[in-house]
């Protein structure tokens, strides 16, 4: 059951209306005062009603956060919901839910992909990474067993394949896991006959986690393997070295029979969906999902280093018919930006 004692918590009304006006969504009859989606630090104060009453209002969802996990000690974390508006909740791995965040100042709005399978629900997953200064991870983080959370959703676009008969190929950097984690489960458990290949770019071995459901995905399913690959690895490391575009270019005998799913940092998502489109692979082919950095421009020299990288020659490149790099750096075939606004 959701608790909001106000001996726990600074009393407050719901997100700034009168409980008669506009009772709760959760599906238990309403109780003025408690059934409030997350917390109200007492340090932020009073706000203008008006204003919150008319952001909030969208946000009409409400889950419980019925388990918190500390993944890393670097400050990633899993937190577990569970639907209590008695609503459905149906999404698709790559789905995110966007959430209601009490912040000073006001509410802001940002979007998690979802961690968990679908066929979990109504039961839902987010993996958030604890940012410094960062006031949208913070109010997630600052949320306990019990506590009720707002949010739209789900939405957004499913990265299941299109074409049953390709190869899939998914990056990964930080919290970006989360979405390819979800996509990786569900096609193994239905049944996904070609190869799957998981590669997670992060700075420390701090900062690894989620290995024992990745390791048990590799043992049930042959056609699964993941990679780490670390940017600042430890001596004695036996992983990948490097970034994602340094280090998984070598790995790719072939480009052709293959889809990609890129997620994370801008840097890396733009930097390899124009190294994948430079290479030959095909803009339907490239799924693209920038959580910060979504304005990164690549230089030409940076370009050249990561298509050099590359070993697969299956495919005609269009970067090898321009050797003297006269083409224009452009957005990458296949991009796509975040679903509404950054993340921290």
């Amino acid at each position: 059951m959701a608790r909001f004692g106000r001996d726990r918590r600074a009393a407050r009304e719901p997100e700034g209306q009168e409980p008669a006006r506009e009772p709760p969504a959760a599906t238990r009859a309403p109780r003025p005062g408690r059934d409030e989606p997350g917390r109200r630090p007492p340090e932020l104060g009073e706000r203008d009603s008006a204003v919150r009453s008319q952001r909030s209002r969208h946000y009409d969802r409400r889950a419980e956060l019925i388990e918190r996990t500390q993944l890393t000690s670097t400050g990633t974390i899993r937190l577990t919901f569970q639907v209590v508006d008695g609503r459905p909740f149906v999404f698709f791995p790559g789905y995110f839910v966007s959430v209601e965040s009490e912040i000073p100042g006001g509410f802001r709005h940002s979007p998690y992909c979802i961690l968990s399978r679908p066929g979990q629900a109504p039961i839902f997953e987010l993996i958030v990474r604890l940012v410094d200064g960062g006031e949208r991870s913070a109010y997630l983080g600052s949320l306990e067993v019990g506590d009720l959370l707002a949010f739209r959703g789900p939405g957004g676009h499913s990265m299941l394949p299109r074409a049953s008969a390709l190869d899939l190929v998914l990056l990964a950097t930080g919290v970006g896991i989360g979405p390819l984690h979800s996509l990786s489960a569900e096609l193994l458990e239905s049944g996904f006959e070609r190869s799957i290949r998981l590669f997670w770019g992060l700075r420390m071995a701090e900062d690894i986690c989620l290995l024992d459901e990745l390791e048990a995905l590799a043992a049930d399913h042959p056609g699964f393997s993941f990679q780490v690959s670390l940017s600042q690895p430890p001596p004695g490391w036996r992983g990948l070295r490097g970034r994602l575009t340094q280090s998984v270019p070598p790995l790719l005998s072939t480009l052709g029979s293959s889809e990609f799913r890129l997620v994370g940092n801008g840097a890396m998502t733009e930097e390899m969906a124009i190294a994948l489109g430079d290479m030959g692979v095909g803009k339907e082919a490239i799924y693209r999902e920038a959580y910060f950095n979504g304005r990164h421009q690549p230089d030409r020299a940076t370009m050249a280093t990561i298509r050099s990288g590359f070993v697969a020659t299956d495919l005609l490149a269009p970067s090898a018919l321009d050797p003297a790099e006269l083409f224009h750096l452009e957005r990458p075939l296949g991009s796509r930006r975040p679903p509404g606004g950054e993340r921290d």
